[in-house]
């Protein structure tokens, strides 16, 4: 400690005297004062037999305090003033000649050291200069130590140091999380291309083979971590040069892209599901510009070969179509978010219409902003034509079972001509017959597939009354199956024949309301239908119940499955209908 003192109180000196900053001026100043003061000092108190002893140190002091200049200023005031103190007019040379030998020899020394002291002076300041960039140099290593540290620590990448052979000698955190290992030890010296699977493992030594050679190089292999967890990586593996330039050690940076990896081989089964369709699908962009067409889609339209880039959604269509798809197709794809329906394609090179279901979708990024439109659109050539070829038929049958009824009618008219009690009968059948037939009308409309309610009821009893004004109808779309409409049919024509014999259609101010509902959802809805007059005579419950009564109620219960009964009120007749709808209609939906 005692020798540590002077050294500490003279660095503190020399760092005062460097961080000094005086004018030169203030310099100058201040060096002719303390060299006067010394003068002085020698006049007062140093006998001439040393005059310039006290000089040597204050110049030595001004040389290493200011620097060379004022310490030279300093040398030669000293010699001046001692010249000045020492002389006498009554002496010839002002002083003796010894004295001007010894002033001489002195100005060499104190020169020299000036000279000694100032080279040591800018000496300290080289060495202090170096000694803070040292310290600034220190700090910032161990400043980028700590921050390649915390960067090694915080990475999510697996990075390993591995030696020539391939030997894992080290592994940052952040590698060790990711690999879900909890001790380095546990695979330190370990083979590095024993981690990899099937074409990782001669991957990864084919990268350790172009590394010894000074030559980076990189893959994508399958490797489990250490718990056992199957992960995709992609892997860089790079030289580290020793002191001679030569491969010393060997870097390894593997990235986990297993989330990657999937949602490219979902992607690729998308594209291959695109690719492999029968079915046109394209992309196009907002702006029209078609960017996207499967293999399917130019075979359809005739573009096997050619060049896309030019192509918008409006070639796709005749011209008076075009129109169509500007201002309503797209639109309700950005309002809706899709849009279906039955459109015409051209064919490129022969014109052809081509009939297609037109479906299109929004086409959005990841922020979901939207950014084009895609279609999976389906070819409706044969399915057109199967309808027309339907229709075809459908309309020879209705034609030939009109030509059925009508025989049969004709047969029952002239079988039971000339019996009287027989005419109201003959009536009756005929009346049942036409509305078999207009039932049969509705099928065949539909290829014998399901017909609507309110179709079926308009058909049954407009005969009968005006609808809307003498006859009621009120209800939602219902599409009643197959088996069921011609029964329904005849229940309505029985109901309004009745009603126009005895009931409110047989005056001028009765009405006949037929409304239905559905109520519950799923399995457990239900279609209920009411039949109601009034206005018309009083009823009175008949004794005995006709044939067609037994036919509207039993007919109905069997084929709707459901409840059916028959209310005889006197301000008018009430039937009632109660059945399950997936037993009775057509249900469409979830």
């Amino acid at each position: 400690m005692n020798r540590s003192q002077p050294t500490s109180f003279f660095d503190r000196i020399v760092i005062w005297s460097l961080q000094l900053q005086l004018a030169p001026a203030t310099q100058y100043l201040l060096t002719a004062t303390a060299v006067l003061v010394v003068g002085l000092a020698r006049i007062l108190f140093v006998p001439a037999t040393l005059p310039w002893l006290l000089f040597i140190p204050v110049t030595m002091a001004i040389t290493l305090v200011m620097g060379k200049g004022p310490g030279l200023f300093a040398a030669v005031l000293s010699i001046a003033t001692g010249v000045m103190s020492l002389g006498s007019l009554a002496h010839p040379t002002w002083i003796p000649r010894e004295q001007w030998v010894a002033a001489s020899l002195f100005f060499l020394v104190i020169v020299a050291l000036v000279m000694l002291a100032a080279e040591l002076r800018e000496s300290l300041r080289r060495a202090r200069r170096l000694n803070e960039e040292l310290v600034e140099s220190e700090r910032l290593a161990v400043e980028r130590q700590a921050f390649l540290s915390s960067v090694l620590s915080s990475s999510t990448d697996c990075i390993k140091v591995l030696d020539l052979d391939g030997k894992l000698t080290f592994m940052s955190d952040g590698g060790q999380r990711v690999m879900e290992i909890s001790d380095f030890n546990d695979v330190a010296g370990c083979p590095w291309p024993d981690f990899w699977q099937d074409t990782g493992n001669a991957d990864a030594k084919a990268s350790i083979v172009s590394a010894c050679r000074g030559e980076a190089s990189s893959f994508i292999g399958k490797a489990d971590t250490y718990r056992g967890t199957p992960k995709w990586w992609h892997v860089a593996v790079s030289p580290i040069s020793g002191p001679d330039g030569s491969p010393d050690r060997i870097l390894s940076v593997s990235r986990d892209i297993t989330d990657l990896r999937a949602s490219e081989e979902e992607r690729d089964r998308f594209v291959r599901l695109a690719e492999n369709s029968t079915d046109f699908i394209s992309m196009a962009r907002l702006d029209g510009g078609v960017f996207y067409l499967n293999d399917s889609a130019k075979r359809l339209v005739g573009l096997e070969g050619a060049n896309i880039d030019r192509l918008a959604i409006a070639d796709f269509f005749p011209a008076e179509q075009v129109e169509t798809v500007a201002n309503k197709v797209l639109p309700a794809v950005e309002r809706d978010g899709h849009w279906a329906g039955e459109l015409d394609f051209r064919h490129f090179r022969t014109g052809e219409l081509i009939p297609v279901l037109y479906t299109v979708f929004p086409v959005t990024d990841a922020t979901g902003a939207l950014i084009g439109y895609g279609t999976v659109t389906r070819d409706f050539r044969e399915r057109r034509r199967a309808e027309d070829d339907m229709r075809l038929m459908n309309g020879e049958l209705a034609h030939r079972l009109k030509n059925v009824l009508a025989v049969v009618q004709s047969i029952t008219a002239q079988t039971l001509r000339g019996i009287p009690e027989a005419t109201a009968a003959s009536q009756t059948l005929s009346a049942r017959l036409v509305a078999l037939g207009a039932a049969t009308d509705l099928l065949t409309g539909s290829s014998w597939r399901s017909a609507d309610l309110r179709e079926i009821a308009i058909q049954a009893l407009s005969p009968h009354g005006r609808i809307d004004e003498r006859i009621l109808l009120s209800g939602p779309s219902v599409t009643l199956k197959s088996e069921l409409t011609v029964a329904f049919a005849l229940a309505l024509h029985e109901l309004a024949t009745n009603a126009a014999k005895y009931g409110a259609l047989s005056n001028d101010v009765g009405t006949v309301t037929l409304d239905w509902s559905i109520d519950g959802e799923g399995e457990d809805a239900s279609l209920a239908v009411r039949w109601q007059e009034l206005g018309g005579p009083a009823v009175t419950p008949p004794e005995r119940k006709g044939f067609g009564s037994v036919l509207i109620e039993r007919s109905m219960r069997s084929y709707f499955s459901g409840k059916a009964a028959t209310d005889y009120r006197p301000e008018g007749l009430v039937f009632e209908l109660e059945a399950r709808l997936a037993d009775a209609a057509i249900v469409t939906g979830n």
